[in-house]
């Protein structure tokens, strides 16, 4: 059989060897780029403000190495505090970053929690130099939101009444296992040291858990949802909210961003703690124009701006939002992709069907009524209620362009309903969102609407999958909403370094 030398590196051979920190740096990687951007075309003397050292004090690690730092340990997908302090004394690129300095993971977390306001500032001059490479286009904008969990429990959740309910178990708990401990006492049976230390430890854990949700119901108020319904709180960061997500409900928050279409910049971003992110578009847009203007970007007179939105921002306060603001909204309602039967006929809608005005009633395409129902409130706001008889629908030969209904014609019980919301005309006319379902009937919409998920998506995918930002570390919306700003600077910052490459001649 044939020797071969073992190689030093097998045996776990160390080197001494001189290291120029400098030459670590590529010409035409990220590492390289953001070492000379940072600082320099990047301003970041905003952080100065907050350091009082002039005179007196330990010196400080300046911002501009912490700043580089992170966001190399974020590229990297490192977004914890100790992994990227452990990044830090590990590899040779980001000791180049900091000059070998010695930065003990508190630093980096105290730095990464206490300037979200100033990252939002930061996100505004990466958006400039993005400006200054040439990578805004201002013409298409598409708006979605990833939700990610936060350092927040989701056991912790819970309307006032049901977190009482918990805090009853939890003393119910407590007061057995005391009880239990001293029935042991009492019936002279021998406790070991070890039996009394994990009594002690669960009695402590019990009494903290009573405690922390004593304290929180004491001072809680219940939170509101649109219609009044009471929604769930979260004792570890009220600030959070359960989030259904595609991996099932979370605690967290929703990370927002608005991409523009020439190179998937991100120009806006915004980290909330709600269910839906559609009822904050009108904040997103004049934080769009705002973050655009102080960015250098000047829009063509002549050209129109459109924002192109999932239906979760379908509703008629958005759709007029944006036309206050001379932007054209592109936005489809929930049920876009249900419009046709499975013939491919279309389905019916609030315009199919005539309304009676001597009557209160809607007569539906076979010409059968519609009787009036009342006036129910929904997400805020009401409507005219109409419905049909099951009867006439299960004899109904159009039953299939009329219901989305799953069940076969005959097994109905409720005829077909109606909803008219009060703001707007019985036939529908005049309405936002009946105006902008017809124009998502028209294939030109259809083909606008398309680009939207070729916009935004590859954004979240860059963040999430293929830099693994795919949680917040931190807890309290203004923190979280610093933390998300990071995720889109790093995501900003690998946009412009093609355009960086070739500027400097080193791609």
């Amino acid at each position: 059989m044939p020797r071969y030398k073992d190689t030093d590196a097998s045996a776990g051979q160390g080197y001494f060897l001189p290291v120029n920190l400098r030459n670590q740096l590529l010409p035409g990687t990220f590492e390289h780029m953001l070492n000379e951007i940072i600082g320099t075309k990047i301003d970041i003397s905003i952080f100065d403000k907050k350091y009082k050292n002039d005179l007196t004090g330990a010196s400080a690690i300046p911002p501009v190495i912490l700043l580089k730092l992170v966001i190399y340990g974020y590229s990297k997908g490192q977004n914890s505090s100790r992994k990227i302090c452990k990044l830090n004394q590990e590899n040779m690129v980001a000791k180049a970053l900091t000059g070998d300095m010695d930065i003990h993971w508190t630093t980096i977390a105290d730095f990464i929690s206490s300037n979200g306001e100033e990252f939002k500032e930061i996100f505004v001059k990466v958006l400039m130099y993005c400006n200054e490479l040439g990578l805004i286009g201002g013409e298409t904008f598409a708006t979605d939101g990833l939700r990610l969990p936060s350092n927040a429990s989701l056991e912790n959740s819970g309307t006032k009444a049901q977190l009482e309910k918990r805090l009853g178990v939890y003393r119910k708990m407590a007061e057995k296992h005391l009880t239990r401990h001293l029935k042991k006492d009492e019936s002279g049976e021998t406790v070991t040291e070890d039996e009394q230390k994990r009594f002690e430890k669960r009695q402590r854990h019990l009494n903290q858990q009573i405690a922390k949700l004593d304290n929180f119901i004491s001072n809680m108020e219940d939170k509101k949802g649109k219609e009044g319904q009471a929604l769930q709180s979260n004792v570890t960061d009220n600030e959070s909210a359960m989030i259904h997500s595609s991996k099932g409900f979370i605690q967290g928050y929703i990370g927002i961003a608005v991409a523009d279409e020439k190179n998937q910049v991100i120009v806006n971003a915004e980290a909330v703690g709600t269910a839906n992110e559609g009822e904050h578009l009108a904040g997103l847009l004049d934080g769009t124009i705002k973050n655009l203007d102080e960015s250098g970007f000047i829009p063509e007179k002549e050209k129109k701006q459109t924002a192109l939105c999932d239906s979760n921002y379908f509703s008629e306060d958005n759709l007029l939002a944006c036309e206050e603001r001379g932007i054209e909204a592109i936005i489809p309602d929930v049920q876009e992709k249900r419009r046709k039967d499975a013939d491919g006929n279309k389905k019916f809608d609030v315009n199919d069907f005539k309304y009676d005005v001597a009557g209160n009633k809607c007569v539906c395409p076979n010409g059968k009524t519609l009787e009036y129902k009342g006036t129910p409130t929904l997400r805020g706001k009401e409507y005219d209620k109409y419905q049909a008889s099951a009867t006439d629908c299960k004899a109904c030969p159009l039953f299939s362009q009329c219901t989305w209904s799953e069940k076969a014609q005959i097994e109905i019980t409720q005829g077909r309903k109606l909803l008219i919301a009060k703001n707007t005309e019985p036939d529908g006319c005049g309405s936002m969102c009946n105006q902008m379902r017809e124009k998502m009937a028209t294939e030109e919409y259809q083909a606008k609407y398309s680009r939207r998920i070729q916009i935004v998506e590859p954004v979240f995918a860059n963040i999430r999958y293929c830099k693994g930002l795919d949680r917040f570390t931190l807890r309290g919306k203004k923190k979280v909403n610093g933390q998300w700003q990071l995720y889109c600077m790093v995501h900003n910052l690998g946009k412009c370094l093609n355009a960086y490459s070739e500027k400097k001649k080193c791609a």
